[in-house]
């Protein structure tokens, strides 16, 4: 028998703060709204436990019950018969303990929000820009007129702009390579703005004008509390003594300092002390300090503002009423989509995450402090402001020729820089600069054999950029004291979790200097983890159905030093022995295999690898020929997403052929393309027959080293972006196809080892969090056993469709970095049996 469903929804004090009204009605029944502040605590603690037994449908998931489990923990450390408004600053006080509390888990969940980003409506996710670049002055203003009148778009996706009567295309100004403004060009762009909210989709699915929106209702916006994601209670921020109120330093502006560039979040007296070893000691309180002169009041948190809160959600009749129609559009739109079926592994993570977020992980605190001022003289000793791309750009470059500066041009973001890594100088030549101060070539007139001297200004800027995010974050984790590590479920078009709430868990070093630091396991309970083994190539296998491909993997060889071998002309021992060096020919040779598996040709290898192009293309025509397979299996997908063709070959007539408007992987999720298509033939439309009166444009200019008409300019930025936009669908869509069904099988795995914690309001028995192809598991000592073989059972349960899958697993280790460590214990390797597989049977993806 099927639970009956509990539709909720919350309105809150800010988004990290408190809940002071709780909406709630169980199937068809009468929706109450429910005033969390204004009834005595057992009231609450009751209805909150009385709620888990049923399936919990809502819109967001993840944000309303991170408010219903911090609710729940810290009220059950309070008086019973509390009316809680009449103690504020006393349930403030026990923010802190209440992270502790049991864990508050829904007997079934349903997040009807997810649910929509698995269809159609994904399209309302952030998305990226549309920009046509190096538009012509002349003709910018029209073209974006133009598109204006001819691309249609939903008013949804632009919901958030504050002017709803603005233009979607808008024209801006573009810089040369000198820093200043180009006056012959233009950039065309459309920004989205898309609400994915509840009201705004209810609107756009069912035809439902609300009565009103958010801003229509909400508090006076200097109401808001200064709050902290990563941080979550109040004493994170200030304290009583202050009167809640939030002091930060000002910024002086008479000069530029590195270090300013990272945002350091107030710490309260109080946070300081519970961020201190001694965390047992009682913590006295301080009189309010005077008021510094270099500091400005940046806010107040929740604590000075909810009473406010409380009475306009208990009294303003236009925000009941919206409060209450958050359930009459959620039953709607959980119908509208027919009722899913409940407990989807998306659903039941969307209401783990914020449970586990909330407790909080373990960490380092001594550590991180260590590694932080570490990190902190890397950016103090910086050659530039890394902040100022003019002076990065100028540093960089002061070691290229003119053709080498080419590739900071447009921007010096990460991934150009990377670009530059593996720059090399093959034999000595001749520099030509006559300068006695050239970077390039330290003043003698000769490059010499190694690496390229902008290679390694590269490096240096991308470890101080590194450096400085690694301040802001353990800055962050001693301002919390613990790892609240917040994920958005469904976070990317493929499905993949992705970070979120002010510290992004996926960002964190890869190293064990750092995560070591992570011991993640609080008092009492155990860590165990795993990770996939060579997870995106057993997908690979899975997606590509290459025989060759499968004897490779099972030959007992290393597909990454193969190609590494490839690329550098080192023999197989050698390339192994590179690991860990600044010249390591493995990674080079893994993130080519990847290059290559996603879309990638030979010109990929030399941008991304910086290999020289004759030996790139030889590795690339190697790959090409021993696994003819996967190259099948691209080109299939490439031509379903190629929209532009030209049949007659390179240098003819342009054509349109519709491309498919979604790509599907093996496990059924879908990515759609439909409005990117919509977009790219308007485009491709308007390039193949601009007006009449721009051909006659007599103005000229030179683009692409071309001297073209305003009007023939115009057709090429048209065609261009175009291009780039179907380029962008091809890779995206053969991404897709392996990094959505990874997304799937890790999603399940943490699902199946959550379905272990019992439902209502328990003791910890596991608490999760994934990051990447890992899986780290809290758990109690009675737990690792069931645990393992949970995660046995669900990975073998993918075995038909993806042979090769494999992974390690420990049921105990000392930190984040025990992976195939000394100090770890209880190894359970899942992985397949070669004699079980037929090395040259077709896969069935």
């Amino acid at each position: 028998m099927s639970l009956k469903r509990l539709y909720v929804d919350s309105e809150t004090v800010g988004l990290h703060s408190m809940m002071v009204l709780l909406q709630w009605a169980v199937e068809d029944g009468p929706i109450t709204l429910y005033e969390v502040w204004r009834r005595p605590i057992r009231e609450t603690l009751a209805l909150i436990e009385w709620m888990c037994q049923y399936t919990v449908v809502g819109f967001n998931l993840a944000f309303d019950w991170f408010m219903v489990c911090k609710i729940y923990t810290i009220f059950r450390l309070c008086d019973p018969d509390w009316v809680p408004e009449e103690h504020i600053d006393e349930i403030a006080m026990l923010e802190p303990q209440g992270q502790d509390g049991p864990c508050v888990k829904p007997a079934a969940a349903l997040d009807l929000m997810l649910h929509s980003r698995k269809g159609p409506f994904q399209s309302l996710m952030a998305r990226d820009d549309i920009r046509i670049k190096r538009v012509p002055t002349a003709l910018a203003y029209a073209l974006a007129e133009e598109l204006e009148n001819r691309v249609h778009l939903d008013a949804i996706y632009f919901a958030k702009t504050a002017d709803k009567d603005a233009p979607r295309w808008h024209v801006f100004d573009r810089k040369d390579k000198w820093g200043g403004l180009d006056p012959d060009f233009k950039d065309v762009v459309l920004r989205f703005n898309p609400a994915g909210g509840l009201k705004f989709l209810a609107e756009y699915a069912l035809g439902l004008k609300p009565k009103f929106v958010y801003k229509d209702v909400e508090p006076p916006t200097s109401w808001r509390p200064y709050e902290l994601g990563y941080a979550p209670t109040a004493l994170a921020v200030s304290s009583p003594e202050k009167k809640w109120e939030v002091w930060g330093k000002k910024k002086d502006k008479s000069k530029v300092k590195i270090v300013e560039a990272v945002p350091e979040p107030p710490i309260s007296d109080f946070a300081a002390d519970m961020a201190d070893e001694h965390d047992d000691e009682q913590v006295v309180s301080k009189p309010a300090p005077k008021p510094d002169p270099n500091c400005k009041l940046l806010g107040i948190a929740w604590p000075g503002v909810i009473r406010k809160h409380i009475d306009h959600w208990a009294t303003r009749a236009d925000a009941r009423e919206y409060a209450n129609d958050d359930i009459v559009y959620t039953r709607a739109l959980d119908k509208h989509f027919g009722s899913p079926e409940p407990n989807d592994d998306d659903s039941v993570l969307a209401c783990m995450v914020p449970a586990v977020r909330w407790h909080g992980f373990k960490i380092n605190k001594p550590g991180i402090q260590e590694l932080m001022c570490k990190a902190q003289q890397v950016v103090a000793d910086s050659p530039v402001n890394i902040n100022k791309p003019s002076e990065v750009r100028a540093y960089v470059t002061a070691a290229m020729d003119d053709v080498e500066k080419i590739v900071l041009e447009e921007s010096t973001k990460k991934s150009n820089l990377e670009a530059i890594l593996d720059w090399e100088i093959a034999a000595k030549e001749e520099c030509g600069c006559h300068n006695p101060d050239c970077a390039r070539c330290g003043g003698t007139g000769y490059m010499q054999p190694g690496k390229h001297p902008a290679a390694i200004r590269a490096k240096t800027i991308l470890n101080v950029k590194f450096a400085a995010k690694e301040v802001e974050l353990y800055n962050k984790l001693l301002v919390a004291g613990k790892f609240h590590a917040s994920f958005v479920v469904i976070g990317a078009l493929s499905s993949r979790m992705s970070g979120a709430d002010g510290l992004n868990p996926q960002g964190i070093k890869h190293t064990k200097e750092v995560r070591r630091m992570f011991p993640l396991a609080w008092d009492g309970m155990i860590l165990s983890l795993g990770d996939f083994s060579s997870f995106e190539v057993t997908l690979a296998d899975a997606v590509y159905a290459d025989p060759a491909l499968r004897v490779k993997l099972l030959s007992g060889q290393k597909l990454h030093a193969l190609f590494g071998m490839a690329l550098s002309g080192l023999t197989y021992d050698e390339v192994l022995a590179s690991q860990g060096t600044d010249d390591d020919w493995y990674d080079k040779g893994k993130r080519g295999v990847f290059a290559l598996i996603y879309g990638g040709d030979w010109n990929t290898l030399v941008q991304k690898l910086g290999v020289p192009a004759e030996r790139a293309k030889a590795a690339y025509d190697t790959f090409l020929s021993d696994y003819p397979g996967v190259f099948k299996a691209r080109t299939k997908t490439f031509n379903a997403f190629c929209s532009m063709k030209q049949p007659a070959g390179i240098g003819s007539a342009v054509v349109w052929e519709d491309p498919s408007d979604f790509a599907i992987t093996f496990l059924g999720f879908k990515r759609y393309f439909t409005l990117e298509n919509k977009i790219c033939k308007a485009l491709f439309d308007l390039a193949h027959n601009i007006p009449k009166h721009w051909k006659q444009c007599k103005v000229k200019v030179v683009r692409r080293d071309r001297v073209q008409t305003a009007g023939g300019a115009v057709a090429s930025a048209l065609y261009g972006a175009a291009f780039q936009m179907q380029a962008a669908n091809m890779r995206a869509a053969a991404n897709h196809e392996i990094q959505s069904p990874g997304a799937q099988i890790t999603k399940r795995v943490q699902r199946t080892i959550w379905d272990l914690q019992h439902v209502g309001v328990h003791d910890w028995q596991v608490a999760l969090m994934n990051v990447h192809d890992e899986i780290l598991c809290v758990n109690h000592p009675t737990m690792p056993d069931a645990v393992a073989e949970v995660v046995r059972e669900t990975v073998e349960s993918f075995r038909p469709q993806v042979p090769l899958i494999g992974m390690e697993w420990y049921k105990r280790g000392a930190s984040w970095a025990s992976k195939s460590g000394s100090d770890t214990e209880g190894a359970v390797i899942i992985s397949y049996e070669k004699d079980k597989l037929d090395v040259g049977a077709r896969v069935d993806g």
